[in-house]
């Protein structure tokens, strides 16, 4: 057996092929894109598409960012739901219409209810994922590969540790901020 192949079914766990996108990591997208643009639009002022993306942009950009792909489509379903409000304000010097997009109550009742959610569950994943990273190493250690093949491997692996951590330790400061945090901006 090649080592690539050896590497990709290791431990019984095959590899999806890289474009693979699973049902559940989409619908986790979706979701954490409603939860941010309804986010964005919690702090106040009216927004357009455009504006949202510039906002996104400044602010989550070095580790969530929106394409306006994903901002349109999940501004017409929060739109749908009652979430959001849509507005029109004319542009000066222009004949155009602009839409600008707030948040209803029913929006930030949405967006209070997750961010009440127990922080626990990211923690307990990331948790999970150490442990079959500790397989992984085990077999990577045991495998018939070359010292070469088990270097990349250990990197790579590494990589997923070392996030996996910074993320339990993510968690961890959250649920304690949400803990003790007396008032909230949705409250205002």
């Amino acid at each position: 057996m090649s080592a690539k192949k050896t590497a990709a079914t290791m431990n019984g766990h095959v590899r999806k092929p890289a474009l693979a996108v699973s049902v559940d990591s989409r619908q986790t997208r979706e979701k954490a894109s409603r939860f941010a643009i309804l986010g964005m639009l919690a702090l106040g002022k009216k927004k357009s598409g455009y504006d949202l993306k510039k906002a996104i942009a400044t602010s989550t950009a070095n580790f969530w960012s929106e394409s306006y792909g994903n901002i349109y489509p999940t501004l017409r379903k929060l739109l749908e739901e009652g979430a959001i409000r849509l507005d029109s304000e004319k542009v000066p010097a222009s004949r155009r219409q602009k839409q600008l997009y707030s948040i209803t109550e029913k929006g930030k009742r949405a967006l209070r209810q997750w961010l009440q959610q127990p922080v626990a569950v990211h923690r307990d994943h990331h948790i999970a994922l150490l442990e079959k990273f500790k397989a992984i190493e085990r077999s990577i250690s045991a495998g018939p590969l070359t010292e070469g093949q088990k270097v990349y491997l250990r990197a790579t692996l590494s990589y997923g540790q070392a996030v996996s951590r910074a993320l339990i330790q993510w968690s961890d400061a959250t649920e304690e901020t949400l803990r003790t945090l007396e008032s909230s901006l949705l409250d205002s």
